[in-house]
């Protein structure tokens, strides 16, 4: 892994803003996409929504696009 510098890492980071309806809560899903996040590296929050709950995450895009599979795939069982 080659070191960047923080400009240019903030330049390449990309920003998602998800909404995720349904059963959400009492099955793990805020401590997965912590976990997950943490893992590719990403910064940002969840928390709960009117339906459900809102993600933000920043990070690099390949990181996100990873992020967003592995949450669709392989998010608990509810």
């Amino acid at each position: 892994m080659t070191p960047t510098s923080p400009l240019l890492s903030r330049a390449q980071s990309q920003r998602l803003h998800l909404e995720v309806q349904g059963m959400v809560q009492g099955i793990g899903f805020r401590p997965f996409v912590y976990r997950l996040a943490t893992a590719l590296a990403l910064t940002g929050w969840i928390r709960n929504g009117e339906q459900g709950v809102e993600i933000e995450v920043e990070g690099e895009e390949a990181n996100l696009a990873t992020f967003l599979e592995q949450l669709e795939h392989h998010r608990p069982p509810h």
